[in-house]
């Protein structure tokens, strides 16, 4: 889900995983829409399936959070507004403080901060948010890895 480099990923030889990555993201996201009974295991699931390939693909940070997130979702996944909100909460700010406020990555963090919020307010319309956050970080996976941004 993740694949922007962070100053202080490391890079594992891997930049196709971002390609991958972000065309997860968009299944994922198109799917959590159409079928939202599964949400939580979509979620879960897609959580540590980014944080693989964050990892692989250089993100660390983000990777490493992304799987731990991945793992308490599908292990209580009654909590899992709270849980999905303090997320996007998180990488929100990663993106807005983590990669030296260039315009692709500040738009996109304060985007994913936003519905974090609005998640932690509003937990009913989880479905949509969540797979409209999938939907937006796999477009800027997929355009940091042609190089659009």
């Amino acid at each position: 889900m993740f694949a922007i480099s962070l100053p202080f990923s490391f890079n594992f030889g891997f930049p196709i995983v971002g390609l991958i990555g972000g065309i997860i993201a968009i299944l994922f996201g198109i799917l959590i829409l159409i079928l939202p009974r599964i949400l939580n295991y979509l979620v879960g699931i897609a959580l540590i399936l980014f944080g693989i390939f964050s990892i692989l693909g250089g993100s660390l940070l983000i990777g490493i959070l992304s799987l731990i997130f991945g793992i308490v979702v599908m292990i209580f996944p009654r909590i899992l507004n709270y849980l999905v909100g303090s997320y996007l909460i998180i990488v929100g700010l990663i993106y807005i403080f983590g990669l030296g406020f260039a315009m692709i990555p500040l738009i996109t963090g304060i985007i994913i901060l936003v519905l974090g919020i609005i998640v932690m307010i509003f937990p009913a319309i989880i479905n949509i948010l969540i797979g409209i956050a999938f939907i937006i970080q796999g477009v800027v996976t997929i355009g940091h890895y042609y190089g659009w941004f």
